[in-house]
């Protein structure tokens, strides 16, 4: 099988522009379903002898964040800024199918909030507002940062071996919240027996990743509004297994999974999220 990135001399010249949060998301989601296709071709010409037709992907110097003018630099206008997580295996990027210049992303082990993430994220909101047009939380199944958390939460013991640096302790503190709620919403729905459960340790570290991703967004978004009232704030999770974003856990009877979930308001929003999450993780 040939991947091929093939110029278009004759393509536009500049990006299209995007006017809503929905169309941003519509074309972020949209990116994921080409990553995940090609990913499907790629695995299924790898576990096959047949011959397979080769994939055409189009670039142009401007995806790819060449100058189209010697010495000039292209204005500086993403339409979305990402906080996402560290993992090397997740490159924010590539899964949404971006060109350069289309998403500002920040990205910090266990996509948490730190006062330098703040920093640059409120940069982003105060000084891109004629292009931005929303905001994205994006989590990842198989987070060290989450996983290192439900281990502390489960053998406490075992803190000073995990979080070794005041600088490792600060941010899984920071998840170690969500990871408390998230235990609470499996003992809610399957019962208080379900730490007993030979899979309860996966099921809280899968629980825990979704549920962090809704806490952060829940966090910024109010940060966000203080500084601009228009503007929302989603989450989503990517699933590195399957190389799709969701903002719950597959469900295969799901046609059409949902990519993104707006920032979740109250309790009573936390209260619906945990209770999908956990409902789906079960029933898989």
């Amino acid at each position: 099988m040939d991947i091929i990135y093939r110029v278009d001399p004759h393509a536009p010249l500049a990006t299209p522009q995007i006017h809503s949060a929905e169309e941003a998301l519509k074309k972020l989601a949209d990116g994921n379903a080409r990553f995940h296709s090609l990913v499907c071709k790629v695995q299924g010409a790898a576990a096959s002898s047949d011959k397979h037709p080769e994939v055409i992907i189009p670039v142009t110097p401007i995806s790819l964040g060449v100058p189209f003018v010697s010495g000039v630099a292209p204005s500086h206008n993403p339409y979305a800024l990402i906080l996402g997580c560290s993992d090397a295996r997740v490159p924010l990027e590539s899964v949404l199918d971006c060109a350069a210049n289309e998403v500002f992303v920040v990205r910090v082990a266990g996509n948490v909030l730190g006062v330098e993430c703040l920093g640059s994220i409120d940069y982003a909101v105060c000084n891109l507002k004629s292009s931005l047009r929303t905001v994205i939380v994006m989590g990842h199944t198989g987070c060290g940062a989450v996983s290192a958390a439900v281990d502390i939460y489960l053998t406490p013991s075992d803190f000073p071996g995990i979080a070794f640096s005041h600088a490792l302790r600060s941010l899984v503190d920071r998840i170690l919240l969500t990871v408390r709620g998230a235990d609470r919403a499996l003992k809610r729905i399957v019962g208080d027996d379900v730490s007993s459960h030979p899979n309860y340790r996966q099921l809280l570290i899968d629980t825990a990743i979704y549920m962090n991703a809704a806490v952060t967004a829940h966090d910024l978004q109010r940060e966000v509004r203080s500084i601009c009232e228009d503007m929302n704030v989603v989450y989503s999770v990517y699933d590195v297994a399957h190389a799709q974003i969701t903002a719950y856990p597959f469900d295969r009877e799901e046609a059409q999974p949902l990519a993104f979930a707006p920032a979740p308001l109250n309790a009573e929003d936390f209260h619906s999220v945990a209770s999908t999450v956990v409902s789906r993780l079960i029933k898989d």
